[in-house]
C-alpha cells in the first residue's frame, strides 16, 4: 500500500490499514532522509496502539532499505512514563519488546528516559540527551515536526526544542512528554 501524501488527511477502513501506511509514509521519509552519506532520520514514537501498528508493519516496509539504513535512525518517545523500563506502561519497553528486537537500530541511537531518578532529574537529564542527538536545527527539528502520536490521557506535549520540560501540577508526578 502506497503511503498517503503528507499533510493530506486520509481516513482508513481499519486499524491494519492504517498501520501499513503508516509504516509505509516512515519508511519514504526515512529514505528521503537518508539520500545524503552522512544524513540521519529521527523519529518521535509515542505509545498506545500505534506500538503494535508498528511493530506489525515497520519491519517489511523498511526491509528493502537495509541494515545501514537503519543504524542511521535516531528514536526517542513523546509519551514515556517513568517506570521501569520492563514496566507494561513504560513507551520504551513496549517498542524494545515488540519492535526494536525486529530491527536493527543501535541501542547508542534509542533515546530514552533515565528511569532510576526522580522524576524532575529524569525530565532535565532526557530532555539534555534530546537535544544532544538532535542539535536544534541540524535535523530540522524532528520531533517538532513529525512526532508520530497516538492518543494518550492525561499527558502533556511540549516540542523537543524547548529548553525545560513541563512541570505537571495535575495528574501522577510520574507522567512528562517530551514532544
Amino acid at each position: 500500500m502506497a503511503a498517503p501524501a503528507p499533510g493530506l488527511i486520509s481516513v482508513f477502513s481499519s486499524p491494519q490499514e492504517l498501520g501499513a501506511a503508516l509504516a509505509q509514509l516512515v519508511a519514504q521519509r526515512a529514505a528521503c532522509c537518508l539520500a545524503g552519506a552522512r544524513a540521519r532520520f529521527a523519529l518521535g514514537l509515542s505509545g498506545g496502539s500505534l506500538v503494535s501498528m508498528l511493530a506489525r508493519e515497520l519491519p517489511a516496509a523498511v526491509a528493502p532499505a537495509g541494515p545501514a539504513s537503519l543504524a542511521r535512525w535516531t528514536l526517542g518517545f513523546c509519551d514515556e512514563r517513568l517506570v521501569p523500563f520492563d514496566h507494561a506502561e513504560s513507551t520504551y519497553g513496549l517498542y524494545r519488546t515488540h519492535l526494536l528486537s525486529r530491527l536493527p537500530i543501535p541501542e547508542s541511537q534509542v533515546i530514552t528516559i533515565n528511569p532510576e531518578l526522580p522524576v524532575e532529574e529524569a525530565a532535565e537529564d532526557y530532555a539534555k540527551k534530546l537535544r544532544q542527538e538532535l542539535p536544534q536545527g541540524s535535523l530540522a527539528d524532528p520531533f517538532e515536526e513529525s512526532p508520530l502520536r497516538g492518543h494518550s490521557p492525561a499527558l502533556g506535549s511540549l516540542k523537543a526544542t524547548r529548553p525545560l520540560l513541563p512541570r505537571h501540577s495535575k495528574g501522577t508526578p510520574s507522567q512528562f512528554s517530551t514532544c
